[in-house]
């Protein structure tokens, strides 16, 4: 992929972040999974193989019309300002860190109530009776994981194979965050959107965990204890990929997160990752901190090999 286009589609995402536009491309592939999950679940199949169907059903939907639509565009001028805008759509990076930046401020101006609010709106827990750590170590946790799933993995994935593998990776992600839950109703029929994502999402989030580690020293932190507790308490997660940017950050800030969670009334025991006590309003601030100067070194190092590889 052209160094043009990875920087447009970099400041574009910098200056707009997510748009939430009715026609937004994450929005049309989420309104073409639900159409199309109630047609594939009545096909005279096991769930595991109606969920297959319906995975590639999806994401052909939404990576032919791409393809064609990059094909013609190849034989226009400035094709790469079109691959930018593609690759723009796919990435996620800002949005979710102004987003945790609402949360900082309201801890700042001591309205706990208010940081769970804006916290509920990001996550699935229940956030009702969180205390500061509680909401601060989720805030951190939701800041990795989108970290390695809505910025290194589309950027990793259009340094590959363009845009269209950046949207291949995008795709799978919002059908993971969709049907990708051991749930009665998804365990079987979910079963390979999350399969495929967490292949998709193996090397980003290792890449992940090395990039927040080389910019640990930024918020006082140290390469090395970051990068050792994010190869040491990233496999303890039940996720074979989330764990690593989440104790990547753990180490960085020496904080202890994750630990029990509770979803729809119903506490799920999980381990935690990191050493040190569990972290509060400041350690938010600094792990946002953490998020855009991980953030500029990935987006640095991108740009860097496309132009070696272009």
């Amino acid at each position: 992929m052209s160094v043009e286009a990875l920087l447009l589609a970099l400041t574009l995402d910098f200056l707009l972040g997510d748009p939430q536009w009715p026609l937004h491309p994450v929005r049309l592939v989420g309104r073409v999974a639900t159409s199309l999950e109630g047609a594939c679940r009545r096909l005279p199949l096991g769930g595991r193989l109606q969920g297959t169907i319906f995975l590639v059903a999806v994401e052909a939907t939404a990576l032919l019309p791409l393809a064609g639509a990059l094909l013609v565009n190849a034989f226009f001028p400035l094709p790469w300002v079109f691959e930018g805008i593609v690759l723009y759509f796919a990435l996620g990076g800002s949005a979710l860190g102004r987003e945790v930046r609402r949360i900082a401020e309201a801890f700042r101006r001591g309205r706990l109530d208010e940081a769970r609010k804006v916290l509920s709106f990001l996550v699935s827990r229940d956030t009702e009776a969180m205390g500061e750590e509680a909401v601060a170590s989720s805030g951190l946790e939701t800041l990795s994981e989108n970290f390695s799933d809505a910025f290194a993995a589309p950027l990793l994935y259009a340094l590959l194979g363009g845009p269209l593998l950046a949207w291949a990776h995008r795709t799978a992600n919002t059908l993971d965050a969709m049907v990708g839950y051991k749930t009665e109703r998804y365990r079987d029929f979910g079963w390979a959107s999350a399969r495929f994502d967490d292949i998709l999402g193996w090397g980003p989030a290792r890449l992940s965990a090395a990039v927040i580690s080389l910019a640990s020293p930024l918020v006082g932190g140290e390469v090395k204890e970051a990068w050792t507790t994010a190869f040491r308490d990233g496999p303890l997660l039940e996720s074979p990929n989330s764990g690593f940017p989440m104790a990547a950050f753990a180490g960085a800030l020496r904080r202890r997160l994750c630990g029990p969670v509770s979803y729809f009334g119903s506490v799920e025991e999980k381990p935690f990752v990191g050493s040190g006590p569990g972290p509060d309003g400041l350690d938010l601030e600094r792990g946002l901190s953490l998020y855009w100067a991980a953030s500029l070194l990935l987006a640095l190092f991108v740009v860097l090999a496309g132009a070696l590889l272009s």
